[in-house]
């Protein structure tokens, strides 16, 4: 991190310095400074109340001169110290980039949305690594969004995991006919014992179960339709659709939304917005997030102009699910998510973090494996990975059912050595580009 400081402000100086670069992060434009007139400095700073006629033309003069100098100076200030607050509006900068192709190429440490986790929980799964706060999944996230019209935009966007792609023999199970298959050594092991063998190698040994962040690779075509705007603020409609690219499992998902920008406290940008899945119902694969029927967002953020180049974006979103998917029926806050974004010129760094209110909504067999049925998943519990499979924790479930008798007692000291809370705050980074064409 503190390398990425360094290099950044290095960079900084150096387009501080130049004027003839043509990139610009959206809203980040360069703006031209305007400089007090020539005759007013004379006016107001050179000129003398005593002079008689005959000194006017020669202070002007002089004051010309001085002025000129003083230009020269405020020039080589501007240049080593450029001013602490750009002086152009907002809406002068959107004007300049409205009706451009904007061009983002980013890199995260995670794939998080509404506060659904589609890389590092999945690592946690594959790895058998406990659910944790941060646990980088790093990913490439590049976009293009293309202004069709003065009202149409079509924006696509894509996933693409760079780490922990592929498959992995999570349940590390002996002998099985399958990926995810039952453990068949118990089965097989009398006729082992007595130096058979009993089954095809070819087709009864370890597999590795479908579960590489490459399954997880995928693209969003969103469309959005500028509705009216107007005093009451503007209103957009749209849908997006995310699809995965490779054919096994495929997740899909299409919601058409409505987004009204309400015109109160413009200085915090308010936005309320209402999605709608088309097909809560489908059969395609699965985190939950594709099953809920609807989600209600409430956005805030703000820009803070450090320096003409050098901004810093503050934004949260309130995520309100209907309906988490068809089994369980459960409405709440799904997620906080808050970013701080800080950008120098084209180039920017984010740091995000994702809280979820109601564990609730993801205590649910779709989004993870759960100890306990439906009715009791109330708890914020799931299975933690690392205490899952493997040979030590096989050992400490056989010793368990071995000492103790009673099933109700087995369950509960089993349930109580794998089970692991829910995590609540994700935290995730990002670095990236923009450029408008």
């Amino acid at each position: 991190m503190l390398l990425f400081f360094c290099g950044t402000s290095a960079l900084y100086v150096l387009t501080a310095q130049s004027s003839s670069s043509p990139f610009g992060s959206k809203n980040h434009k360069k703006s031209k400074q305007e400089k007090p007139s020539l005759v007013k400095k004379v006016q107001n700073g050179n000129s003398n109340a005593s002079s008689n006629g005959k000194d006017v033309k020669k202070q002007t003069k002089l004051g010309v001169q001085d002025a000129e100098a003083d230009d020269d100076k405020e020039d080589e200030d501007e240049e080593n110290h450029p001013p602490l607050l750009s002086n152009k509006s907002e809406k002068e900068e959107d004007d300049e980039e409205e009706d451009k192709i904007e061009v983002n190429v980013e890199f995260a440490t995670d794939f998080i949305f509404r506060g659904n986790s589609f890389g590092s929980e999945t690592i946690s799964q594959r790895d058998n690594i406990a659910y944790k706060s941060f646990l980088p999944a790093y990913t490439f996230q590049p976009s293009i969004e293309i202004p069709v019209t003065d009202r149409l935009t079509v924006e696509f966007w894509f996933n693409l995991f760079l780490n922990h792609l592929g498959n992995r023999d999570s349940d590390q199970r002996f002998l099985q006919n399958g990926p995810g298959g039952p453990e068949l050594l118990g089965y097989y092991q009398p006729a082992l014992m007595q130096g058979q063998l009993p089954f095809d190698p070819r087709y009864v040994h370890p597999y590795k179960e479908d579960n590489g962040l490459k399954w997880d690779n995928g693209g969003e075509i969103e469309v959005t339709y500028e509705l009216s705007k107007s005093k009451f603020g503007n209103v957009n409609v749209g849908f997006f659709t995310y699809n995965t690219f490779l054919a096994k499992d495929r997740f899909s998902w299409t919601q058409f939304f409505v987004n009204w920008e309400i015109p109160v406290a413009k200085f915090l940008n308010p936005k309320l917005s209402f999605y709608k899945t088309t097909d809560p119902d489908n059969l395609s694969a699965t985190t939950g997030i594709n099953k809920g029927w609807g989600y209600i967002p409430f956005e805030l953020s703000h820009e803070f102009k450090i320096r003409e180049s050098m901004k810093l974006s503050l934004s949260t979103s309130i995520g309100y699910i209907i309906r988490n998917n068809p089994a369980d029926n459960r409405s709440g806050f799904s997620d906080i998510t808050t970013t701080a974004k800080y950008s120098i010129g084209s180039f920017f760094l984010s740091a995000n973090v994702a809280y979820r209110p109601d564990v609730e909504i993801y205590d649910n067999s779709y989004y993870f494996d759960n100890i306990r049925g439906r009715y009791q998943n109330e708890d914020g519990l799931t299975v933690d990975p690392s205490k899952q499979y493997g040979m030590y924790n096989n050992a400490f479930k056989q010793a368990v059912f071995n000492n103790v008798h009673d099933p109700l007692a087995q369950k509960v000291i089993i349930d109580s050595y794998q089970s692991q809370s829910i995590v609540r705050a994700i935290y995730y980074f990002s670095i990236g580009y923009t450029k408008y064409l």
